[in-house]
């Protein structure tokens, strides 16, 4: 046992979930013309402003958050 606090990988688990899902989602909506390019990034902005208002204070997450931040800050770029 490595001691890694299992509630990391659980975190990182469903980030990965989410993010694959939203992705998806909104390329399908953006794709069909349902969802403006503007009206896309909008989304990645509010994804970004929750994530950001919603992060834990506690340390042994910090890098899951940051990791995620970068993903949806990758998608604004």
């Amino acid at each position: 046992m490595t001691g890694r606090d299992p509630r990391i990988d659980a975190l990182a688990a469903s980030e990965l979930v989410s993010s694959s899902l939203l992705a998806s989602l909104i390329g399908m909506l953006g794709a069909k013309g349902i969802l403006s390019d503007e009206e896309v990034r909008e989304v990645y902005e509010q994804a970004l402003y929750l994530l950001e208002q919603h992060q834990s204070n506690e340390p042994e997450l910090k890098t899951v958050y940051e990791a995620a931040r970068e993903i949806i800050e990758a998608e604004l770029r």
